[in-house]
C-alpha cells in the first residue's frame, strides 16, 4: 500500500471503564474486569489495533483518578530546578498517605518558577506496564495524560486569572481551582447525583473562593460521540 495512513489512539482509563478513541471518536469501550490482570484487559483491548506493518500507529494513556494523584505543590524557599521540585513533590505525596508514590513518576500539568505547581503523580509501575503493552501490540507508545491536560491545552500559555476547571465522571469529579493568576486548590468530589451545574457551585464554595469562571469536560462516555462529551459544550470541551 503507497503512503499507508497512520492512526493516532488514546487509550482512556476509568474507574470502571476503558475506553478506546481514535481521531476524538470513541470506537469501543470495556468494562473493568476486577478478576482479571491490567495486561489481560490491555491486550483484549489493543489487540484489533495491530498493523500490518509494524510500529506505523501510536497510542496514548490518558489516565485520573484513581490511576493518578493530583496534588498541589508550593514553591517553597531553596527549590531552584524542576528536578529539585518534583523531588519536593514526592515527598508531600508520602506524608499524605501515598506511600505507594515513592518511586512514582511526577509531571506538573501546569507550573511557573516561584509559584504554586499543578502536579501529577503515577506509579511507575503502572507507567511501565502501559508502555510494555503498548510494545507487545506494535504500537508506539506517546507516553501518558491526564484530562486536565488535554483541557488546559487549549489555553495555551494563558490561562484565566480566576476559573475552576472541572473533569466530570459518573464516580468522581476532580476540581482544580485558580485564583488571582495562581492554582488555588485541587480536590475532587463523589457526587454521583448531582448535574455538571451543581457539583460546579458546590465546588466552587468548597474552595472558599468568590464565583469563578468555569471550564467543564466531561470525561466519560456512555455512547459513541466526540471526547468533547457534551453536546451542549463548545468544540474545546469547555462551557
Amino acid at each position: 500500500m503507497l503512503f499507508p495512513r497512520t492512526e493516532h489512539w488514546c487509550c482512556q482509563l476509568q474507574r470502571q471503564h476503558i475506553q478506546l478513541y481514535r481521531e476524538e471518536k470513541l470506537q469501543d469501550q470495556y468494562l473493568w474486569q476486577p478478576g482479571l490482570p491490567l495486561s489481560e484487559q490491555l491486550d483484549r483491548v489493543l489487540s484489533p489495533l495491530r498493523s500490518r506493518l509494524p510500529w506505523k500507529n501510536s497510542i496514548t494513556f490518558e489516565l485520573d483518578v484513581p490511576y493518578v494523584q493530583y496534588l498541589l505543590t508550593p514553591w517553597p524557599q531553596g527549590i531552584t530546578t524542576p528536578a529539585e521540585l518534583r523531588q519536593y513533590t514526592r515527598m508531600l505525596m508520602s506524608e499524605h498517605s501515598h506511600p505507594r508514590m515513592d518511586d512514582a513518576r511526577i509531571s506538573f500539568i501546569n507550573s511557573e518558577y516561584g509559584a504554586n505547581a499543578f502536579a501529577a503523580a503515577l506509579d511507575n509501575a503502572l507507567f511501565i506496564e502501559l508502555k510494555t503493552a503498548a510494545g507487545r501490540h506494535r504500537l508506539r507508545f506517546r507516553g501518558c495524560c491526564t484530562p486536565f491536560s488535554r483541557m488546559l491545552k487549549v489555553f495555551g500559555r494563558r490561562l484565566p486569572e480566576d476559573a475552576l476547571f472541572a473533569c466530570l465522571s459518573e464516580s468522581e469529579s476532580c476540581f482544580a481551582a485558580r485564583y488571582q493568576g495562581h492554582w488555588h486548590s485541587i480536590f475532587s468530589l463523589n457526587l454521583p447525583s448531582c448535574d455538571s451545574i451543581r457539583q460546579m457551585d458546590i465546588a466552587n464554595r468548597l474552595a472558599g473562593l468568590p464565583p469563578l469562571q468555569r471550564y467543564v469536560m466531561h470525561t466519560q462516555q456512555a455512547s459513541f460521540a466526540p471526547i468533547a462529551l457534551s453536546p451542549e459544550l463548545a468544540p474545546t470541551g469547555t462551557e
